[in-house]
């Protein structure tokens, strides 16, 4: 077998070697409780593009599902990261290819009477942040590869990064994403609006993606996009991402000039919590957020900056 050439099986004695490792790195309850589950597997694809770092040359992505009883799950739960350090053992991936990914787990004592709706829109809010927070994480990886792309530079259009993020996402497991969508109003408010990309899952509508291309702080332009992005097409109140592709020789000076316009612009919709930079993630990529409400229904707006000259 060559350097790369591998099989994409589990190894024969998976099951076993998962348990031996989790009797040498947690106890014997974690063991038990691995056994006493039900697991299946999911192959996401080439581990470099489902955002998994180091050593992934031609390996791929598994996410692992377990299902059992409610006190088995629940060790499961606690010892997440020792689980996820025995199955990526026994995968031997240096003969298998495969890296793990995520683990989900469901407990199949739990009944639809049991999965209690939020109890209050602030707990409604903070569900859909923690998801929001999801997705950000998955387009800051994404934009990261933008960033330092050569095939990403000023000469590229704005409609050819928005595919490649539309296809970074499907990548990542983001199964119904739609690109160019009917979608709400035209600013016009006589047709059906353009969605640049439509994230949802499970049938739910998680997150509306708005691209554009800046050199410079074109105030109609960019206020043009976010009209669109927060009102036109999103009628639901959906997590909305904004994400400027900037060509700047000075890109933290373009940050400043744009957070300063931002401030100023009249938002359509009330404001619940003013703009807000967050942590750099890094030194081409820049983030804020900001909590607006639609008709007494408030959601989630990201700005992010990504430098690609």
């Amino acid at each position: 077998m060559g350097e790369f050439d591998f099989t994409y099986i589990l190894p024969e004695n998976f099951e076993k070697r998962v348990v031996q490792y989790l009797l040498q790195l947690a106890n014997r309850q974690l063991a038990e409780a691995f056994q006493h589950c039900k697991y299946e597997y999911e192959d996401v694809g080439l581990a470099y593009y489902a955002g998994l770092r180091g050593d992934n040359w031609n390996k791929r992505a598994l996410d692992f599902t377990f299902e059992g009883a409610d006190k088995d799950i629940s060790v499961l739960k606690r010892a997440d990261k020792k689980l996820k350090d025995a199955i990526g053992k026994a995968l031997k991936p240096s003969e298998s290819g495969f890296l793990i990914r995520n683990v989900v787990y469901f407990d199949v004592d739990v009944s639809l009477e049991d999965v209690a709706s939020p109890s209050s829109n602030e707990e409604r809010l903070n569900c859909d942040i923690q998801t929001a927070k999801n997705v950000l994480n998955d387009l800051v990886q994404i934009g990261e590869r933008v960033c330092w792309n050569a095939l990403f530079n000023a000469e590229s259009s704005e409609n050819s990064i928005n595919d490649y993020f539309r296809d970074m996402f499907f990548a990542k497991g983001y199964l119904e994403v739609k690109d160019q969508s009917r979608h709400g109003v035209s600013a016009s408010g006589k047709d059906a609006a353009e969605v640049d990309i439509l994230l949802t899952k499970d049938g739910k509508e998680i997150g509306i993606f708005e691209g554009m291309k800046l050199n410079s702080i074109n105030a109609d332009y960019i206020d043009r996009h976010i009209n669109k992005s927060i009102t036109n097409y999103n009628a639901l109140g959906t997590a909305t991402f904004i994400v400027a592709y900037v060509n700047s020789a000075n890109f933290e000076a373009f940050w400043e000039r744009y957070s300063e316009h931002i401030l100023h612009y009249d938002f359509p919709l009330q404001i619940k919590e003013n703009f807000s930079p967050l942590v750099h993630p890094n030194a081409a990529t820049r983030i804020a957020s900001m909590i607006l409400t639609r008709d007494g229904f408030d959601f989630p707006v990201y700005f992010i900056a990504l430098k690609i000259s």
